[in-house]
């Protein structure tokens, strides 16, 4: 996808894997001066070399909001302004036996998903439109789940978190809107990233039933999100604010549901 993005500011968290490095690309291949963010330093900076030499990284646990003032702080010393930002960094239960009814949900896996999932989320939006506020304009993409929006079974934290990550871009919309900064989310399906294929896909039966519940009859890839977000943060979505962009395939438009 190609749009104008030529000599934007523009933040990714989570950006050393999966989607977050694939909407990073798509951001440094339209023009924009991107820097990355994500926990795993030795990937991130990897990321940030292999995308090219003006890449920034810097390690961000967004959960630590000091951490998240000293990213926004080093990038706004860096280029003076803050145009795009897209908060992408969350995690949910990698291992089946974590996945269990919210009667045995662990409060430890509760608490760690909503700490960043939401909280981060929020720490990253606070810092972003401090900055934006200032010089009224600016464009953001929390990435959500299609978690938020249908009632998924056996990750009640993941659903809460995503859900509520939901209803603040639709709050900060309303209340930004004015001030010239737009805010949207997107919510992907079930996308190919390395947690989903240890989960999902290495199995063919498990593999073949979840995307029987899709009607393109497969799962996403990172760069079909990449594009839904890029669209976002592009003058191609400058009218597109408050808005959650589902990106699944057509699962939760109720074609057969059992996950």
């Amino acid at each position: 996808m190609r749009v104008d993005m030529q000599g934007k500011v523009a933040v990714v968290t989570g950006a050393a894997q999966g989607i977050g490095r694939a909407i990073a690309e798509a951001l440094v291949e339209n023009g924009a001066l991107v820097t990355i963010a994500d926990v795993q330093e030795e990937k991130g900076r990897a990321t940030a070399e292999a995308l090219g030499p003006d890449v920034q990284f810097q390690a961000c646990d967004v959960s630590d909001q000091a951490q998240v003032r000293a990213l926004f702080d080093a990038v706004i010393a860096r280029h003076g302004r803050l145009d795009a930002a897209v908060n992408n960094a969350g995690i949910n239960t990698g291992r089946p036996e974590e996945r269990v009814t919210v009667d045995r949900y662990s409060d430890e896996i509760w608490h760690r998903i909503v700490d960043v999932d939401l909280h981060g989320t929020f720490y990253c939006c606070k810092a972003e439109t401090a900055q934006m506020v200032k010089q009224g304009s600016g464009a953001i993409v929390n990435i959500a789940s299609i978690a938020g929006v249908v009632p998924l079974r056996l990750q009640i934290g993941f659903v809460a978190a995503k859900a509520a990550v939901i209803r603040m871009t639709e709050a900060m919309a309303a209340e930004l809107g004015p001030a010239g900064i737009r805010v949207n989310s997107v919510s992907p399906g079930s996308t190919l990233v390395q947690g989903t294929r240890q989960l999902f896909y290495s199995n063919k039966e498990t593999a073949e039933r979840l995307v029987s519940f899709i009607p393109q009859r497969r799962p996403g890839e990172t760069n079909e999100i990449a594009a839904a977000v890029l669209f976002l943060l592009s003058d191609a979505g400058s009218y597109v604010n408050g808005h959650n962009l589902i990106v699944d395939g057509g699962w939760t438009c109720g074609f057969s549901r059992d996950f």
